[in-house]
């Protein structure tokens, strides 16, 4: 008998009838209490409150069938495993899961679901969990890991809705405080997350508790305190949802371990096909530094980056000037809303060059972000990749091979994480660069006596 799906009859009935949790019908409340919460928990619910959850009968149903109501949520294992399989007898093992009809189709249905996931090209892990002092254990490098590396593919323990979808009528609403709704939300939540955490092998359920929680005195039990504070957004959600509601957190064994940083070298990705959660090195890390990624969106103000990381328990962010520092702040804040708003685009010159100027002089603009991008050590993001190819243009252009070599050799490592495959090989010797377009376009005007400096639009980016 196969893992399958636990739901019970009565819910079944109701999703059919398109009455029980569907998202379009759920009075949400999109964000969750943190940190303390008086009378949180009981003294929060109301008087006279019952549980639609309680009293259900759980049975198991076909784990091979994909025909379930879309709105429809169930539990399962993710891949399909035996009802008494081991960890150790299913490589890269399997997440208990909680998950609608629509999204467990979507996954199945993945091409190529389920690969394994992928393991270190010598079979030896890259990194070991342990004390990183303030912030309880982290994760830490074994030896240089290269930017661009795989540092783990990790399959996780759980999976799990990242919102309470609690459902409470118009009438319902009027009598009750958000912060009720809240906790009804929580609580109701919990004894769902109880049904998977009970599916799972008992070498995940300890590990699962012996993970941070950061969030005890906000309404949230043991497991639903460890789900908020060390899941991972995956990559799928719920049909008709948007925002923070419909989609689902992922909670590894390893990963979890990894600590924040607003300068990260590394960062995480979810794929469906081997149902795994992927992190890769953006930078090189040295045998024995630690291994960061980035709780929140690190291009944001520092206000916001902080006041996102308070749920983690987060309260004094020290990754660097930009976080800590008042003029560093002021400078980072500064740099990061240009790095989001004001995209660096260079164009040929069409007038010499001043005298005393260099003749790349006019390449400065992008010269400078790159530089401020690795100041404020985000190598990780979108503009870093951006600019840094730019470059490469630029130089290839300029027939400047060697400064061509130096930017491809930064970027490299960077484009197999944010592009999912490797950099072109042409542009790490003299032979590709020069049959580059931008190379071989220099090479024409050259060739057809057009002036230097004729001018010329060319972008680029």
């Amino acid at each position: 008998m196969k893992r399958g799906f636990l739901n019970s009859s009565k819910a079944k009935q109701q999703n059919e009838q398109s009455t029980s949790l569907p998202v379009t019908k759920a009075k949400l409340v999109s964000k969750l209490s943190h940190g303390v919460v008086p009378n949180a928990g009981k003294g929060q619910i109301p008087k006279g409150y019952e549980s639609g959850f309680g009293t259900r009968k759980f049975f198991e149903l076909n784990a091979t069938s994909l025909d379930y109501d879309p709105d429809l949520y169930v539990c399962t294992a993710v891949p399909l495993v035996t009802m008494d399989a081991k960890l150790s007898d299913v490589p890269g093992g399997w997440a208990e899961c909680v998950l609608s009809g629509h999204v467990k189709r979507m996954i199945h249905t993945t091409p190529g679901f389920p690969r394994r996931p992928l393991s270190p090209a010598n079979g030896k892990k890259l990194y070991r969990i342990g004390e990183a002092g303030s912030k309880g254990l982290g994760m830490f490098a074994t030896r240089l890991i290269r930017a661009g590396e795989i540092i783990i593919d990790e399959r996780p323990m759980m999976v799990a809705t990242a919102s309470t979808n609690s459902i409470v009528s118009p009438d319902d609403m009027a009598k009750l405080s958000v912060e009720q709704i809240r906790q009804i939300g929580l609580r109701e939540w919990g004894k769902f997350m109880k049904v998977v955490f009970d599916r799972m092998p008992p070498e995940n359920q300890k590990a699962f508790m012996e993970l941070a929680n950061s969030h005890t005195q906000d309404g949230s039990d043991d497991i639903t305190g460890r789900i908020r504070t060390n899941g991972v957004v995956t990559g799928f959600r719920d049909r008709n949802s948007s925002g923070a509601q419909g989609r689902y957190t992922a909670i590894c064994k390893d990963i979890s371990r990894i600590n924040h940083s607003c300068r990260p070298n590394a960062s995480w990705s979810w794929h469906t096909d081997s149902f795994s959660l992927r992190v890769c090195a953006v930078r090189d890390i040295r045998a024995g530094e630690e291994v960061t990624v980035a709780y929140c969106d690190a291009l944001a103000p520092a206000s916001e980056r902080a006041e996102a990381l308070v749920p983690y328990g987060i309260y004094d962010c020290n990754c660097g000037p930009s976080c800590s520092d008042p003029a560093g702040i002021r400078i980072g804040d500064k740099r990061r809303d240009r790095f989001r708003f004001e995209p660096v685009v260079v164009f040929a010159p069409h007038v010499p060059p001043k005298v005393g100027e260099a003749p790349d002089a006019w390449v400065k603009p992008a010269l400078r972000r790159f530089r401020e991008l690795e100041a404020e050590g985000l190598e990780g993001c979108n503009e870093y990749h951006r600019t840094a190819y730019q470059l490469i243009n630029v130089y290839c252009f300029l027939q400047d091979v060697e400064k061509v070599k130096k930017y491809a050799s930064k970027i490299k490592g960077v484009h197999r994480v944010i592009e999912k495959k490797e950099f072109p090989a042409s542009f790490s010797s003299a032979e590709g660069i020069e049959r580059s377009q931008y190379y071989q376009m220099s090479e024409m005007r050259k060739k057809a006596g057009i002036p230097e400096y004729e001018p010329i639009l060319i972008s680029f980016a």
